[in-house]
């Protein structure tokens, strides 16, 4: 008998970059995944330089990128959240039942928010038990969006045209990526740390098995590489994009790693990695003191400086970890991206393509051991006192994120609202 097999196509994951807007569409069939079709198109200069212009230009592309055709099927989209309306703080609280647990994040969000909780979404994630003296106690990092700031992002997104089916948090979808390959039980106690160096900022992210334990983000990305080859050579910043990407595809040859003006590139952004290692140095030992047991054993680059063989050859000196750049498409049919971008590991669709992911509960790996199975919920409560970790303080390290439920408040009654940050 002929098995016949139908392809699930899942809604197209849509990154609003600080330099580009990614756009992919994966499909699913007999438990692989396969790209249905991709796009990307960078910002004009205006747009990268001026914050306001950034999103109605975005906007703009994403309705010219899927009028086109390009291939995607259907409208329907999975987009992060604008970084700048998310709000994150840590939470240590005593052990307690899932139940209780969401009235009292409820509870103190009014506290440790600036905003009116009663006009924001509030959710939280699970980031692991803490020792704290001789009691157990359980972090969790809290998110909140006000109501009509992400009212306002979806509204924007429906005049393009496109169903939003879902919204996410960028860390999320990063993370995501790394998720998708837990499948056996020992995978559960693996650490992983994400380091996503975008065009304005990088963001750290650790976790263990599937869950995110930490987030912070660092204000150190591909410009500011840049600005500092252009100051070492004196050339313009335009020079200095062509030089770096030169060099960054001419990996393989010999005679341009001998090449001196490669070297005095590397010497340029040599300051600014250290100081990206420094930061990320922290991060390490912030979750090495809180969060006690298995250690990570590699650091995984992602976003578009992560193919660049000057950061990882800078990070890999200065850190504790080896470091490489991580494959999001691994194990993924990627024939239907256009050739310019299925170039080296392709790093730079990690929060495409994680959005993409994200309506999909399967688990895209090679077969073998057995599924994780949901730990129970522990129900004793050891104290009745709340601590708020305010990571920005003395050691400058900000909290993790995760996702969050539908809005639903102040938003327009006759549109169906799209699930928000879901994990």
């Amino acid at each position: 008998m002929i098995k016949i097999s139908r392809a699930q196509v899942l809604p197209i994951g849509v990154d609003f970059g600080f330099d580009s807007i990614k756009l992919i569409q994966l499909s699913v069939t007999d438990g692989q995944l396969s790209v249905v079709a991709s796009a990307r198109e960078a910002l004009p200069a205006e747009a990268r330089l001026d914050a306001n212009l950034r999103m109605p230009v975005s906007m703009d592309i994403l309705r010219r990128l899927l009028r086109h055709g390009n291939g995607f099927v259907g409208r329907n989209i999975v987009a992060a959240l604008p970084r700048e309306i998310v709000q994150v703080k840590n939470l240590r609280l005593p052990q307690m039942p899932a139940t209780e647990l969401e009235q009292a994040i409820q509870f103190e969000a009014r506290n440790i928010f600036p905003v009116e909780t009663d006009q924001s979404q509030i959710r939280f994630l699970h980031a692991g038990e803490v020792r704290q003296g001789s009691d157990a106690r359980q972090e969790v990092i809290v998110l909140a969006a006000k109501d009509a700031e992400v009212n306002d992002f979806i509204e924007q997104l429906h005049r393009c045209g496109v169903v939003v089916e879902s919204l996410d948090f960028e860390p999320c979808a990063i993370y995501r990526g790394i998720e998708r390959f837990i499948r056996r039980r020992e995978d559960e106690n693996e650490v992983h740390v994400l380091v996503d160096i975008g065009a304005r900022r990088s963001l750290v992210a650790i976790g263990k098995g599937r869950e995110i334990s930490f987030y912070k983000p660092i204000d150190i990305g591909g410009q500011n590489l840049t600005d500092a080859v252009a100051r070492k050579l004196g050339i313009t910043v335009d020079e200095a994009i062509t030089l770096r990407r030169r060099f960054t595809e001419a990996t393989s040859d010999a005679a341009a790693r001998k090449d001196p003006v490669r070297q005095a590139v590397f010497d340029g952004m040599r300051s600014v990695v250290e100081e990206l290692a420094r930061e990320i140095s922290l991060c390490l030992r912030y979750y090495s003191v809180t969060f006690r047991g298995h250690r990570p054993n590699k650091l995984r680059l992602t976003g578009g400086e992560a193919a660049d063989p000057n950061v990882q050859t800078i990070l890999n000196a200065n850190l504790p970890l080896p470091v490489e750049a991580l494959q999001p498409l691994r194990n993924v049919d990627a024939s239907a991206v256009k050739p310019h971008d299925r170039r080296g590991p392709m790093s730079e669709w990690s929060v495409a393509f994680g959005l993409a992911l994200k309506t999909t509960q399967e688990h895209f790996a090679n077969k073998d051991g057995k599924r994780r199975e949901p730990n129970a919920q522990r129900e004793d409560i050891r104290s009745s006192s709340v601590e708020v970790v305010d990571l920005n303080g003395a050691l400058n390290i900000p909290a993790p994120s995760s996702p969050l439920q539908p809005v639903a408040a102040g938003a327009d009654a006759n549109k169906e609202q799209p699930e928000v940050l879901r994990a």
